[in-house]
């Protein structure tokens, strides 16, 4: 593809007759309904998908999707965010530990912690990895969940570049993470005792239902998920986060992520730069 195709496909406004079938596409082979979903940034990124499709125009790209069902599948992928890593933003999850670390003194026993747009597994192996350190026993644990088939099977796979490193610990490195040969490429392995506090599983947020197996949870993990809703849908995950809550328990939102009018009374601000609230009903100090 040249580069002036390259350019016109990317200037190309979307006809929102051609998005809407795109996404009727993904939704009818996929299971995911974008719909809810902010226009600008499915727009961009189908932009991509085109590209890399090799085509000049959006018909030309719907034409393509038509006939390859595998073409599906990669723009999925391209359109669920997975960009995370081990410990992200340090400081906030050193806050979330002090605030896990008093829920367990309070009730000492398994904590259930769900992480709801999971990408690759960082989190919640992060969050397990909190766990254990705390002493809390070996129990409910994490469920992690997110829409997109390829970050749920990197998740089980629990293999990292070590990029995906930069922010975790050394001790907690050099505790639950294996070093991998090999490749010519450095890469960790997450610890099996830490794999098995993890359970991934597909769930889409946007569905407005609970994941299987559902239970009030101490933590619900939902960081920068939320900023790619539109403000309906936002709301709506949001109820679903906020009733999947045990009394006393936890949410963790993204930095650029706020519960609108702390949920009607339904939240608590425990730390307003780390982004920590905790639900009415109970809980000990944090």
């Amino acid at each position: 593809m040249t580069n002036l195709a390259r350019s016109s496909a990317c200037a190309d406004r979307l006809p929102h007759a051609h998005l809407a079938e795109i996404l009727s596409i993904v939704r009818t082979r996929c299971g995911l309904d974008l719909t809810g979903y902010r226009r600008g940034t499915v727009e961009r990124r189908v932009r991509t998908a085109m590209i890399a499709a090799g085509a000049s125009s959006s018909a030309a790209y719907l034409d393509r999707l038509r006939a390859d069902r595998r073409l599906a599948g990669d723009l999925l992928a391209r359109l669920t965010v997975k960009v995370s890593r081990f410990y992200r933003d340090a400081a906030a999850v050193e806050r979330l530990r002090e605030a896990l670390a008093a829920r367990l003194a309070a009730a000492p026993g398994p904590l259930a912690v769900w992480s709801a747009g999971c990408a690759r597994g960082e989190e919640p192996y992060t969050l397990a990895m909190l766990l254990d350190d705390l002493g809390a026993p070996a129990g409910p644990d994490v469920v992690a969940t997110d829409v997109a088939p390829d970050a749920l099977a990197a998740a089980e796979a629990a293999t990292y570049p070590a990029a995906a490193l930069a922010e975790l610990p050394r001790a907690y490195r050099d505790r639950y993470l294996t070093p991998v040969l090999g490749g010519g490429v450095a890469a960790f392995r997450v610890h099996p005792a830490i794999r098995a506090r993890v359970r991934a599983l597909r769930h889409d947020l946007s569905a407005a239902r609970a994941p299987p197996g559902r239970r009030r949870f101490d933590l619900v993990a939902c960081r920068n998920t939320l900023i790619y809703f539109q403000p309906p849908l936002q709301r709506r995950a949001l109820e679903l986060l906020l009733d999947a809550l045990a009394p006393g328990g936890l949410l963790w939102l993204g930095a650029a992520e706020w519960p609108a009018a702390l949920a009607g009374g339904r939240l608590e601000v425990l730390d307003r730069r780390a982004r920590l609230f905790r639900a009415a009903g109970g809980g000990a100090d944090a």
